[in-house]
């Protein structure tokens, strides 16, 4: 069995007889079996492959090294014809040629002796221009070191820690890695949801994870295009639209389908001439309003996620009202959207085109009462 290690700028190689070989990094020197000078390290290691020998090594660190090396580098042409179905070359005869180029590469032999794993190839910053939190991160999620990785982190250094160390059920570390990534275009459209449409990174991502657990949707990069998508349409709607809907496929497809109808633009003076505050009223805990603008039922449809906005033109129109029921603590949230023809609630929704509560029907129950009341005065009005 052969073992190895590095000591200053020889490569030891010790074998079960007893015996040892030296080789000279700097000089390509080999001291013997004999102890020595022969004429190369080959024959010395007759027997032995590439593999075998990277394996040897006791330091685990310069083992990676040498793996790094053999492919990336020095090995590389042998790489393109073998490594398709062997994963990597399996035996060199000459390992001599291998060890005699490893000193043209000492410059990265440092990224590894620190204890990282893997490099990008043309790395092009210093060990020490390196943020000590970032290679601390790369070494304990077994993260390759690049270029782009570092530029990214030295822009936010907070957000490698904060999603690398949450816990997701269905998002992976791959996931994470392609949006903290620089350049990466799955990173630019989720940095447009946080710098577009302000969503934190740790709540956006639990959503996410929440989408692909419980919605079935298995492709991270799709949910985030599909979200920025969603976001894109209904902040060009409103700017009430909800960030979170539970029901994402749903509310997606809602939108999508009423996009271009709630796009449409209204005389606001033809709607203000309709507006009829008589039918605004109070109850206990509740209070019914009328929109005072085209774009509150707009807000409205996008709030509940149903096609309220089809209904502007017809209150225009005179052929309909639209009013809706609101808690008095929370006036500005939407409850229920009541349509009213001829003084009577002939439509009562919720979210999603739900169906009123029983609290909420004899809110409405009331509501018909006064408007009983205002269509006999105006018969009476027109009567006198």
């Amino acid at each position: 069995m052969l073992t190895s290690c590095k000591e200053n700028q020889y490569l030891v190689f010790y074998f079960d007889d007893g015996k040892n070989v030296k080789y000279n990094l700097s000089t390509g020197e080999t001291i013997g079996k004999l102890g020595k000078p022969v004429k190369d390290i080959r024959t010395q290691l007759r027997g032995y492959d590439l593999l075998q020998v990277i394996k040897s090594f006791q330091d685990q660190n310069y083992s990676n090294f040498l793996n790094f090396l053999d492919r990336n580098f020095i090995n590389k042409s042998h790489a393109e014809k073998y490594y398709y179905n062997s994963g990597r070359v399996d035996r060199i005869t000459n390992v001599g040629s291998f060890l005699s180029k490893i000193e043209n590469y000492k410059y990265l032999e440092q990224y590894f002796a620190c204890g990282l794993k893997n490099i990008e190839p043309k790395i092009r910053y210093k060990l020490t221009e390196i943020p000590k939190n970032l290679i601390k991160i790369c070494k304990t999620h077994s993260i390759e070191l690049c270029n782009n990785l570092v530029d990214s982190y030295k822009l936010n250094p907070d957000l490698f820690s904060n999603l690398l160390n949450y816990e997701f059920t269905s998002i992976s570390k791959n996931n994470i890695l392609d949006i903290l990534y620089q350049n990466d275009h799955n990173k630019n459209k989720f940095d447009q949801l946080i710098n577009l449409y302000n969503y934190k990174p740790i709540s956006l991502l639990q959503y996410i994870d929440n989408l692909m657990t419980y919605e079935a949707l298995d492709n991270f990069h799709s949910v985030v295009g599909e979200l920025l998508d969603y976001c894109n349409m209904m902040s060009k709607i409103s700017p009430k639209y909800e960030k979170y809907p539970k029901n994402f496929l749903t509310t997606h497809k809602i939108a999508t389908r009423n996009y271009n109808r709630l796009k449409e633009v209204f005389i606001e003076e033809d709607f203000k001439k309709v507006i009829d505050l008589k039918l605004e009223h109070t109850y206990d805990n509740y209070k019914i309003v009328y929109p005072k603008t085209t774009q509150d039922i707009k807000d409205e449809a996008v709030q509940q996620n149903h096609c309220v906005a089809s209904y502007i033109q017809n209150v225009i129109d005179g052929k309909t009202h639209i009013v809706f029921l609101r808690d008095k603590e929370n006036i500005e949230r939407s409850l229920v959207t009541l349509e009213i023809k001829n003084y009577k609630v002939v439509q009562a929704k919720g979210k999603f085109n739900r169906d009123v509560t029983r609290e909420e029907q004899s809110i409405i129950n009331k509501y018909n009462e006064k408007l009983n009341k205002l269509y006999n005065k105006r018969k009476e009005d027109i009567a006198c």
